[in-house]
């Protein structure tokens, strides 16, 4: 997406050593090693949930599930592939779901404004040292591409959440969806236009009330 975000680069898919161990400890009912897995993973499957739902109260909901099944069916679990994946794909089925059930209504470009600890990255203007008004417009960009991105339908949101929010790879994200690495770019590409065109369009809205306000 030309201009708004910052590519991230591919990343090495190997299985974590560290969490292999730590699920194996798990499975010997290692009560620390539970709360080590929670604790590494929790802000990250919170975080995803957040931005899947926009709602703080059902994404604690989302993320305390996510665990409770994840550990409920550890057994399950292929030791030769990355735990990361597996667990974001228990997060996002589970929001997934949760979407599915809620009753479509407007979504407010409000609803991500507050989510800027971890938010989004977005590209540097070339000017080293951007003025006020340029700082100002960057914000509002970035808050609306925020709140944009809770107007796209779940399959696309999912992607551009996990490759732009968490940093996922192409084949990570595959892994967490099931689906090809093929599937996973075409969405993405797709996700990318779609936030573009609304972007273009509340930006030509900003300028024009802005015009009227002066």
């Amino acid at each position: 997406m030309s201009g708004l975000y910052v590519p991230s680069s591919e990343r090495d898919d190997d299985v974590d050593s560290e969490d292999v161990l730590l699920v194996r400890r798990c499975l010997k009912k290692d009560e620390r090693a539970h709360r080590e897995l929670l604790s590494k993973y929790k802000r990250a499957v919170y975080n995803l949930a957040w931005r899947m739902v926009g709602n703080e109260e059902d994404a604690k909901d989302v993320t305390q599930e996510a665990f409770i099944r994840a550990f409920k069916s550890l057994a399950t679990f292929d030791q030769g592939r990355p735990f990361r994946s597996w667990l974001f794909r228990i997060a996002t089925n589970l929001c997934i779901d949760h979407l599915r059930r809620r009753k479509p209504g407007v979504h407010s470009l409000d609803a991500m404004r507050a989510m800027n600890e971890d938010g989004w990255r977005t590209a540097d203007i070339e000017d080293e040292s951007p003025g006020p008004d340029v700082r100002h417009e960057m914000a509002e960009q970035r808050r609306m591409l925020e709140g944009l991105v809770q107007t796209l339908p779940p399959r696309y949101r999912v992607v551009i959440l996990l490759r732009h929010g968490r940093e996922l790879s192409y084949n990570e994200i595959a892994e967490v969806l099931k689906v090809p690495v093929g599937t996973v770019k075409a969405r993405i590409h797709r996700a990318h236009n779609l936030l573009r065109s609304s972007l273009e369009e509340e930006l030509a809205k900003h300028k024009q009330q802005q015009g009227e306000g002066a």
